[in-house]
């Protein structure tokens, strides 16, 4: 580029100015464009990623909306397939939907392996969709039919189908995800499988409170066929992943790598006991709960917690990368530790409550009944004296 030594305010140095020609005015245009160009890419890339979370994530909405979508409406399926809520028929069909979706995420590595990511993700589709048309069935069929057992076995299979593809959805979605997210954001996109359960709980506790139990339920097919229309958006997983995962010994060759069995243990050990904190319990059972209890309106109970549930989610996101995860992991178990001493000790003070107000009543009862007795001899004795 041509240009002419023009002196600046030091002697040592000399600025070069540009000559005006036609070739160098084109220049800076052209440069704005390939600017402009890169800007628009990058945005691109980033809604087609966005995009494709968006359309992994609903088999783990899913999840969350099958693990509490018979907790509000429980009163009026059990009325339907004439249930006791504490039967333990209804306890086996609420239970069922664990080992469903236990069996559906021991075999998801195995279909991952022979069908592939994508297909499997896909597949979970017509999981929810089979599940979500079975409870509406079910209701026909108790209402027509003479009999419970067709509509029990019919709602079981529900269950059944739902926590199949509930449990494999909870294996697909988290490695589709961590295969998909960029470095810099692994932890907000991995954060999403939890988001959308979470979220999928708040849905189907409205859904339970605003809805027939059959057409709350069967939104579970709703959400199906809206996953069916997301599925174009899902993006292949790159090549160096899809060799990576060709290549895996599978996990008796993690126990025995000694520099991943320590860390491996520990993270299987601390799932497995969060789930002995109860919360899915809550879930299950939290407005038959709130309303043994004595509170006013249990659904208010349950709703509340949903939302409550959603808040902390959400707030854990920006924290996993600023706080950190064992950081956050140490105060929530301890927040969760805490929390349910207090409960149990709100319920140890209330049972204590009910059966001194139970022996209250019943020395009432006892004086009440005597003072009764006495009343009765005296008039008996009085109409018994010769002079009376």
């Amino acid at each position: 580029m041509s240009a002419l030594p023009v002196p600046c305010q030091w002697s040592h140095c000399r600025l070069p100015i540009p000559l005006a020609s036609s070739r160098n005015r084109s220049r800076p245009l052209s440069h704005v464009k390939r600017i402009a160009h890169i800007a628009r890419s990058s945005t691109d890339r980033q809604w087609r990623l966005w995009m494709a979370c968006a359309a992994a994530v609903p088999g783990s909405f899913q999840y969350g909306f099958g693990l509490s979508s018979i907790n509000v409406p429980q009163a009026g399926i059990c009325r339907s397939l004439h249930l006791a809520p504490t039967s333990f028929t209804w306890s086996a069909l609420v239970a069922i939907l664990s080992p469903s979706g236990l069996l559906g995420a021991w075999l998801a590595p195995v279909a991952v392996s022979r069908l592939g990511l994508l297909r499997c993700l896909r597949s979970t589709s017509f999981f929810f969709i089979i599940s979500g048309l079975i409870f509406p069935l079910a209701h026909h069929v108790s209402v027509s039919a003479s009999t419970a057992t067709v509509p029990l076995w019919l709602f079981a299979l529900g269950r059944v189908v739902g926590g199949f593809g509930a449990g494999a959805a909870t294996v697909f979605v988290p490695l589709y995800l961590g295969q998909l997210a960029p470095l810099h954001l692994r932890g907000a996109i991995g954060n999403l499988h939890q988001v959308a359960i979470v979220l999928g709980l708040l849905v189907a506790q409205l859904a339970g409170a605003f809805l027939p139990w059959p057409q709350a339920l069967q939104m579970a097919a709703v959400f199906g066929m809206m996953q069916l229309c997301l599925i174009p958006f899902l993006r292949p997983v790159p090549d160096a992943v899809k060799k990576q995962e060709t290549e895996q010994k599978g996990f008796g060759a993690l126990i025995r790598d000694p520099q991943v069995r320590r860390p491996l243990c520990m993270a299987v050990s601390l799932m497995a006991l969060q789930q002995y904190c109860g919360i899915n319990g809550v879930w299950y059972y939290s407005t038959e709960f709130f309303t043994e209890v004595g509170l006013p309106h249990p659904l208010a109970g349950t709703l509340i917690s949903a939302v409550i549930f959603m808040v902390a989610t959400l707030a854990a996101v920006p924290l996993i990368e600023k706080a950190g995860r064992r950081s956050l992991l140490l105060r929530g178990q301890l927040g969760a530790a805490f929390s349910l001493m207090f409960l149990t000790s709100s319920l140890i003070a209330k049972s204590v409550a009910c059966r001194v107000r139970a022996d209250q009543q019943h020395n009432v009862d006892n004086t009440t009944r005597a003072g009764s007795g006495d009343q009765l001899r005296g008039i008996v004795c009085h109409q018994s004296e010769p002079w009376g």
